[in-house]
């Protein structure tokens, strides 16, 4: 008797302890930065500012946004509005001396940015490019060539 007990529950535990949820494996984060940016948030605006040889601005302007992303400690995930698709990044912070750095890798792209504020509720990353050409929505042969780029990414969490 006591045997058809225990069969019942062995099957009972075997399908209790193979839930999907345990598969995941939780990254640990590296950084303060890291834990408090995970989850998602959606980019709400870009400014972008393009300076002379001489400092001075020669372009200024700014982009309203609404692509989503999700931040699970290895991977960043975008998506838009009203889309299906998905564009995965992996990303990490490479220096070990400043957790602001992040580096976005897709295959041999590569991107990095400094997080320039987080909090809560909102997140900036700023990136800078020397001999950045602009405007940004023009042909490559139709663009002004700056001596640096300045894009400044603004993010409010969901």
């Amino acid at each position: 008797m006591k045997k058809l007990i225990l069969i019942p529950l062995c099957f009972s535990l075997f399908f209790t302890s193979c839930n999907d949820e345990e598969n995941e494996v939780v990254i640990p984060a590296v950084s303060e930065i890291d834990a408090d940016m995970r989850g998602d948030w959606t980019n709400t605006s870009v400014k972008r500012i393009y300076y002379s040889d001489t400092d001075t601005i020669m372009f200024a302007d700014s982009v309203e946004r609404r692509a989503n992303f999700s931040f699970n400690g290895q991977k960043m995930t975008v998506t838009l509005p009203g889309s299906s698709e998905t564009d995965v990044w992996n990303y990490s912070f490479p220096k070990e001396n400043d957790s602001t750095y992040i580096q976005l890798r897709q295959g041999s792209e590569t991107t990095d940015y400094i997080i320039t504020s987080l909090s809560d509720t909102e997140m900036i990353w700023v990136d800078e490019i020397d001999w950045a050409g602009f405007p940004e929505e023009v042909p490559d042969d139709q663009k002004t060539t700056s001596k640096k780029g300045v894009y400044t990414w603004k993010f409010e969490r969901k």
